[in-house]
């Protein structure tokens, strides 16, 4: 399922097969895997995190000594199918991914 593009050329598209149940039981989970974003030709990988699913990985991740690093994420508040392609429409039209098309 190909979600449609938003304002600023950006899209999120999913690498598995996503159903309606998926996108049910995104809010619960707090987080959102799987998926990339996309502009022309060209994607990427990206994790959607709500605010509290990423403060609880952040917790565990940083008892290991060493150092985390996750790389493109996205940060919402209530993470929903609505608010992940909101979200990549405002950060798209913001430029904050044209870094990753240079």
């Amino acid at each position: 399922m190909t979600m449609p593009d938003t304002p600023a050329s950006w899209r999120l598209e999913p690498i598995e097969l996503f159903e309606s149940s998926d996108w049910d039981m995104l809010e619960s989970r707090g987080i959102l895997m799987g998926v990339q974003l996309v502009h022309g030709d060209r994607s990427f990988p990206v994790v959607l995190y709500d605010h509290v699913r990423i403060a609880q990985d952040a917790e565990v991740e940083t008892l290991s000594p060493d150092p985390y690093y996750e790389a493109n994420v996205i940060i919402v508040r209530n993470l929903t199918k609505e608010t992940a392609e909101a979200a990549v429409a405002r950060l798209g039209e913001l430029g904050a991914f044209d870094w990753m098309l240079k």
